[in-house]
C-alpha cells in the first residue's frame, strides 16, 4: 500500500508537488500521466526513497519513507537509468545475488523474448535496449512497488506493444503495486487498471477509465444552449467561436436535444482538457 499525506517538494522558490494526498491500496497497473515537467519523477523518485520531501509524509506498507529507509520495499528505474559497464547477462546475476526474491527465470526469459545479446556491455546497447534491460531488472526484483518512469523511451512501435505484454505478464505472476508514467496514454489504455493524472504538481484525477468512459464527454451548439445544458455540471474546458461553443464536461451528461451535439472524449481528448485549462481537480 502506498499513501501520500499533504506531500509537498520544493526545490529554492519552486513547487513541484504540491499538498498531494492520495492512497494506493490494492495491486493493479496505475499508469501515472502528465506533461514534461508535471512533476511526474520528482513523485516517483519521493515515493521510492531517492530524495527528501519538504513536507507531508509518504507511507509504503506503513513504513515512513525517506532517503535512510533501508528496505523502501519500491524498485524504482528512470529514464535514461545507468548501470555499470558490464555485460548485460553478469548486471542479471548481480540484481539476482543482492536480492534473495529476484526472479532470474522471468528475466531470462524476457532476456531471449526481446533478443538481448548477454554477453554485450551496456554501454553499448541501443536506448531502447537499455531502456528494456533497466525494465526487465527492474520488473524481476519481485518487490512490492515497482516504479517504471518513461520505459517506453528509445522503443520502435513492435518493442512497446511487447513491453505491455511483458508487463501484464509480470503482474499475472506476481501481483502488485506497478506504476508507469508516461506521457503516451492511448497505447497502455489496454493494460491499466487506474489513470493518474498530475499537472502542475498537483494531482488533477485519479479514477479508473470507466469513469472516463462514462462521464467525460464534449457538448456543442450554439453558446446559449451549450450554458443552459451545462449549468450544474463539471466543466473541464471550453471552447467559444463566435456564437457557437463546446463544453467539455467529466459529469453525467445531459438528454441528447436537437440543439446539441454529445460526443464521448477520447482518453487523449480527456487528458488535454483536464491539463489544458484553469482550474483544480476533475470532481
Amino acid at each position: 500500500m502506498i499513501e501520500l499525506d499533504h506531500v509537498t517538494k520544493q526545490y529554492g522558490q519552486a513547487i513541484v508537488l504540491k499538498n498531494i494526498t492520495f492512497s494506493i491500496d490494492k495491486p493493479g497497473i496505475y499508469c501515472l500521466l502528465g506533461r514534461n515537467g508535471a512533476g511526474k519523477t520528482t513523485l516517483l523518485k519521493s515515493i521510492a526513497g531517492y530524495q527528501n520531501i519538504t513536507d507531508g509524509i509518504i507511507k509504503v506498507d506503513s513504513k515512513t519513507i525517506t532517503t535512510s529507509t533501508l528496505d523502501t520495499g519500491v524498485s524504482y528505474i528512470e529514464n535514461f537509468a545507468k548501470h555499470f559497464n558490464l555485460p548485460v547477462l553478469k548486471l542479471l546475476k548481480i540484481a539476482s545475488e543482492v536480492n534473495p526474491n529476484y526472479d532470474y527465470d522471468f528475466a531470462s526469459e524476457m532476456m531471449e523474448r526481446f533478443e538481448l545479446d548477454g554477453k554485450k556491455k551496456f554501454k553499448h546497447l541501443s536506448l531502447g535496449m537499455k531502456t528494456m534491460v533497466s525494465t526487465i531488472i527492474c520488473l524481476a526484483s519481485n518487490k512490492k512497488v515497482i516504479l517504471l518512469d518513461e520505459p517506453i523511451l528509445g522503443f520502435d512501435a513492435i518493442m512497446r506493444v511487447e513491453f505491455y505484454d511483458m508487463l501484464t505478464e509480470s503482474f499475472r505472476k506476481h501481483p502488485r503495486i506497478i506504476i508507469v508514467s508516461t506521457h503516451i496514454i492511448e497505447e497502455i489504455a489496454n493494460t491499466i487498471q487506474k489513470l493518474i493524472i498530475i499537472d502542475k504538481g498537483s494531482i488533477r484525477f485519479f479514477d479508473t477509465l470507466q469513469a472516463v468512459e462514462t462521464k467525460a464527454f464534449s457538448i456543442s451548439g450554439l453558446q446559449k444552449d451549450v450554458e443552459a445544458a451545462t449549468k450544474n455540471l463539471n466543466i473541464i474546458g471550453q471552447d467559444i467561436v463566435g456564437s457557437l461553443a463546446t463544453s467539455y464536461i467529466f459529469d453525467t451528461p445531459p438528454e441528447q436535444t436537437g440543439a446539441l451535439e454529445i460526443h464521448p472524449l477520447s482518453l487523449q481528448d480527456f487528458f488535454i482538457q483536464t491539463v489544458g485549462h484553469k482550474g483544480g481537480a476533475v470532481k
